[in-house]
């Protein structure tokens, strides 16, 4: 397989998951999911619900986008995305860049009961634009904020790429070396017992 003939870089365009409202900065918490599972989507959609996160869903290429609008602090950032950890996602930007292979439909799920936290109506009706939805109702809890993007470059495989697995692709394992020396792998313990340290 020639990488050069069967891959191509793909321009994506991104959501950052800072907002600013007020010269004040806050954060979106998003999802991606890389599996089709729905038990898993239920389990991440679980924990917007229990922390009463507002969150839209959608089917990508290999699974699901959770993003929500709801506007948190540096510390409730922090503290809801250690929930999602399992998911080895970064949470700091989210592709927006729609492409063929993507669900249809825009999924709204409202977490949010009495709007005890702000929502940014910029992210509701952006992602409502894209699904060709009409824009979020006014609240004096839905506010506009200003929204951070990011382009990036994702390498693809081309439509017609034929991929050939065979035992020349892989390597053996190699011995690692670190700044020229022979790493060793027999490492020796030396067990101090609790009552003898610090005499």
């Amino acid at each position: 397989m020639n990488p050069k003939k069967s891959t191509e870089w793909n321009k994506t365009f991104g959501l950052d998951s800072v907002t600013v409202y007020k010269g004040k900065p806050y954060f979106f918490l998003f999802a991606d999911i890389d599996t089709k599972d729905t038990e898993e989507l239920l389990k991440v959609l679980v924990i917007f619900q229990r922390r009463g996160l507002s969150c839209y869903h959608y089917e990508t290429t290999k699974g699901f986008h959770v993003v929500s609008p709801t506007m948190l602090t540096i510390r409730e950032w922090v503290l809801h995305k250690k929930a999602l950890d399992f998911l080895e996602y970064r949470f700091d930007t989210i592709r927006i860049s729609k492409r063929s292979t993507d669900g249809k439909k825009l999924f709204f799920n409202h977490y949010n009961r009495h709007y005890r936290r702000m929502e940014s109506s910029s992210l509701h009706n952006m992602l409502r634009n894209i699904y060709g939805y009409s824009e979020v109702e006014k609240n004096k809890q839905i506010v506009f904020t200003n929204l951070q993007f990011t382009t990036y470059m994702q390498l693809k495989f081309k439509k017609n790429a034929t991929c050939v697995v065979s035992e020349r692709i892989w390597r053996k394992p190699q011995k690692h070396y670190a700044s020229g020396l022979d790493l060793k792998w027999d490492v020796q313990f030396v067990v101090i017992p609790l009552n003898m340290q610090g005499k």
